[in-house]
């Protein structure tokens, strides 16, 4: 019976039947592969898409990031040419624009504007949370900046930046240091009193360690001796260094740092290069802050105006008629080791307008920023 069945149909016969049975599987597997490819180009367009979008998006958190770093610097150099320093009272009542109030936008005058690769931004400042963002009065020397940056793209970033006033150093006193002061000849004046007026006067000297006075220098104020309060002079040191307009890497002798109006952040770190007997500065006039890591030494002809900080020891050497004048504050020492030596004639007086210059001369610090867009 099988042979006669195969017998009705031969091969021939059933090799035609099979007819069209090839293209049907190469329609399905062009069908398979033209899927693929397309939810390959699918995929692939939309990695692109995303990759174009996120470059768009980082480039403008870049220049809102930039833009609050414009607006940081001329802040500060708007409120340095402030009659209050010790604020950004001015500054809010400025920018609060024609209708007298805050809004971070709108009427409001930019702190700062420009355009970047293609993205503008526009920053504005506003007081803090602490003190209510649209209150113009500032008690705290605290403000934020709102920096917007927008791509013609669609892209944009919004980076609000909280930043707050150099305080200046808190030091109770003219003088101050973790060691010793040694006071020889009678030609020494240190005074706590404030020679423009405008501030609390101070105390003369505050010492961790002792007062040796030999002689009969003439001191007005207060001298503590063995004092409990430790202030962080390297820290300070540390957080203003990198703003320097100035860099010292050897003695120098007949320069002058700034001016009246143009005060400046003078470093030396007297260990590189290698000063062994530490920075020496002589008929040297400045106006700011002298930062100095490692050891100090001043001779005739030395006037500063404004704050000298010194990690390490410090001796002044006043000549009789070239003496050694500090209108400002002078703190030194990071141990009981670095002392103070005072010898011949020598001039320190406290001047709160000098130290508010000074201060003023620092960037503002960035307290905390976030990206709230």
């Amino acid at each position: 019976m099988q042979k006669n069945r195969f017998r009705k149909f031969p091969i021939p016969k059933l090799l035609r039947q099979q007819e069209g049975y090839l293209l049907v599987v190469a329609l399905t597997l062009l069908s398979g592969l033209t899927l693929l490819g397309t939810t390959a180009y699918l995929l692939s367009s939309t990695d692109m898409r995303i990759s174009s979008n996120f470059k768009n998006n980082q480039m403008a958190l870049q220049v809102a990031i930039a833009g609050a770093e414009t607006a940081r610097e001329a802040l500060r150099v708007r409120n340095f040419g402030s009659t209050d320093k010790g604020s950004f009272s001015d500054e809010l009542a400025y920018y609060a624009g024609n209708n007298n109030l805050l809004t971070g936008g709108g009427d409001d005058i930019t702190v700062a504007k420009a355009v970047l690769n293609g993205v503008s931004y526009n920053a504005y400042v506003m007081n803090d949370s602490a003190e209510v963002a649209t209150n113009k009065t500032d008690t705290n020397g605290t403000v934020m900046i709102t920096s917007t940056a927008a791509g013609a793209d669609g892209s944009k970033a919004i980076v609000q930046t909280v930043v707050r006033l150099f305080p200046g150093p808190s030091s109770p006193s003219t003088i101050y240091t973790k060691g010793d002061v040694t006071g020889n000849g009678s030609s020494l004046t240190v005074s706590g009193d404030d020679a423009c007026g405008q501030g609390p006067n101070l105390d003369a000297i505050y010492a961790k360690g002792d007062w040796n006075p030999n002689g009969t220098p003439e001191i007005t104020g207060a001298v503590t001796e063995y004092g409990a309060t430790d202030l962080d002079i390297a820290g300070m040191i540390n957080a203003l260094k990198a703003a320097a307009n100035i860099t010292l890497t050897e003695d120098t002798s007949g320069a002058t740092y700034g001016g009246p109006n143009d005060h400046k952040i003078i470093y030396s770190n007297t260990s590189s290069p290698a000063n062994v007997n530490g920075l020496k500065l002589n008929d040297v006039t400045g106006y700011g802050i002298l930062l100095v890591d490692g050891d100090l030494e001043l001779a005739g002809g030395f006037n500063w105006n404004g704050i000298i900080l010194v990690t390490g020891a410090v001796k002044l050497n006043g000549g009789g008629n070239d003496p050694v004048n500090i209108g400002g504050q002078l703190l030194s020492g990071t141990s009981t080791v670095t002392d103070i030596s005072i010898n011949g004639a020598n001039n320190i007086t406290y001047n709160s307008c000098n130290v508010k210059q000074a201060s003023a001369s620092a960037p503002l610090k960035v307290v905390n920023w976030k990206q709230s867009y």
